[in-house]
């Protein structure tokens, strides 16, 4: 497992350091001449546009001069970003750093939504410091959660729908018979997105109106939700994006593969990726892994028999 040049880390250290934090997003401003007066606008990448204030009003230029410092400064970490990827530096692909920067532009990220699954896994190396396995990192979906304590605080928010189309016009629900809310979105390309959440008294879909949307409870998924992180995606200026804290991932990893149809394709690729943390883990930082296993297994016999399980394809020594 190579690491990531010290050089690479502070370039990445740097750009995490400016995306996320400007109290203005990033917007080209307008000036309108409307009903006699000129009007500002701000517009964003995703393409929304906002209304400011008139021309000349305080309030309204300081405004349009934020709006235009933020973009003045993603115009930099746009560059610092290209080196990065230039050198090599795992990245998004297209289609998922377009989806990654409208789910971030919503302010999913910050109501309480985690993204998990393998586009989390994709944005591990550089918080890690190492370059993970290519073929552990393919995907055509994405997997979004929220825990049910967190649902109200994406009341008040936009259809996932209408924000999912601001990346790719395509996506649609993918609604079963029984659904009365979709709980699912493909694109024409196959690309899926599945909202997910934490068990509660009723297995069935959990209601999400704040986003129109259900959400498909599974087991285990609240440890994963409890520790958090906040890393950047290396896509346009950066997109600051929340995924599980990566030992935590490795752990419900191991937990999930145990649980899946033997020699499944889906097993299989949870077990790769688990080891991949574990060991980059085991040689960086043996106490977090070990932390997090420590969690897992206090929380009974079926989360221990599953580690052990999966451990013991890894090797006999490590099921204990």
């Amino acid at each position: 497992m190579k690491p990531i040049p010290l050089n690479l880390q502070t370039l990445y250290a740097d750009v995490a350091q400016r995306v996320g934090h400007d109290i203005a997003r990033a917007a080209t401003i307008s000036r309108r001449l409307e009903g006699g007066q000129r009007r500002l606008y701000a517009t964003f990448s995703d393409k929304r546009q906002i209304y400011l204030g008139t021309a000349g009003e305080a309030d309204a230029e300081a405004k349009a001069a934020a709006h235009q410092r933020a973009a003045a400064d993603a115009k930099l970490t746009r560059k610092t970003v290209s080196v990065l990827k230039r050198a090599g530096v795992p990245a998004p692909d297209l289609a998922t750093g377009k989806l990654l920067a409208v789910l971030s532009a919503a302010g999913l990220f910050e109501r309480g939504v985690t993204l998990i699954g393998t586009v989390a896994f994709q944005l591990y190396p550089c918080p890690l410091g190492a370059f993970l396995s290519a073929a552990a990192m393919q995907t055509q979906d994405a997997d979004l959660a929220i825990s049910r304590l967190a649902i109200p605080q994406v009341a008040g928010a936009e259809p996932i729908e209408k924000t999912l189309q601001r990346a790719d016009p395509s996506f649609a629900a993918a609604m079963s018979r029984d659904d009365k809310l979709p709980k699912r979105f493909r694109a024409a390309s196959g690309f899926e997105v599945d909202v997910l959440t934490t068990l509660g008294r009723t297995a069935g879909p959990v209601s999400i109106k704040g986003i129109a949307s259900a959400a498909t409870p599974l087991r285990f998924m609240d440890y994963l939700l409890e520790d958090t992180i906040d890393v950047v995606a290396l896509y346009g200026p950066g997109v600051l994006v929340r995924v599980p804290d990566p030992a935590r991932f490795a752990v419900h990893k191991l937990i999930v593969a145990h649980h899946r149809p033997a020699h499944t394709r889906k097993a299989g690729k949870d077990l790769w990726q688990a080891r991949e943390l574990i060991d980059l883990f085991e040689r960086d930082d043996p106490g977090r892994i070990e932390d997090a296993l420590d969690n897992a297994r206090k929380r009974g016999p079926q989360w221990r028999q599953a580690i052990a399980a999966s451990l013991r394809t890894f090797t006999p020594a490590r099921a204990s």
